[in-house]
């Protein structure tokens, strides 16, 4: 059997449309494989390798569900990427619904010297921000909210289009 579990793969329905996703499991008894897709159990030839972006989704969506599915992997896809590459023991990295969370542990500043310091802190994320929109391409049009999140209050940092 060609692939494993955690492979991405593009899975082929039956009306033609492409489902990006990834192997779940492996049956080697019977041949077959479970995507993460609805759970649909699929044999080999019906699967192809993903050697798109981590960010790739389908050029045509015709259904809600699969529209559904890949706009939440995608961001999923998102925030591993932005914990991955930018957090760290001060900064937790997280999803919740349709908004993105970078949330500290730091106070929000008072005094100039933390207020510029702070607006050093949201320019870097913005600039991780940016370049997370250039590592993917926009397919679904919306926009996804991005908060820094203080103990004590939010700050909105740019959106990441998707």
């Amino acid at each position: 059997m060609e692939f494993e579990p955690t492979t991405r793969v593009i899975y082929v329905t039956e009306e033609g449309d492409q489902v990006f996703t990834f192997i779940r499991e492996v049956n080697a008894n019977d041949g077959s494989y479970m995507i993460d897709f609805e759970g649909t159990v699929v044999p080999e030839h019906k699967l192809k390798l993903n050697n798109y972006s981590d960010f790739s989704v389908p050029r045509s969506i015709s259904k809600d569900h699969i529209r559904t599915y890949h706009y939440d992997q995608l961001i999923d896809h998102i925030v591993t990427y932005l914990n991955e590459h930018h957090a760290d023991k001060h900064l937790k990295i997280y999803r919740e619904m349709d908004t993105i969370y970078f949330e500290t542990v730091f106070r929000t500043p008072k005094t100039p010297e933390e207020k510029k310091l702070f607006q050093e802190v949201v320019d870097k994320f913005n600039k991780v921000i940016g370049q997370v929109n250039k590592a993917i391409k926009s397919r679904f049009n919306k926009l996804i909210e991005v908060i820094l999140k203080f103990p004590s209050n939010t700050h909105h940092l740019h959106s990441i289009r998707v």
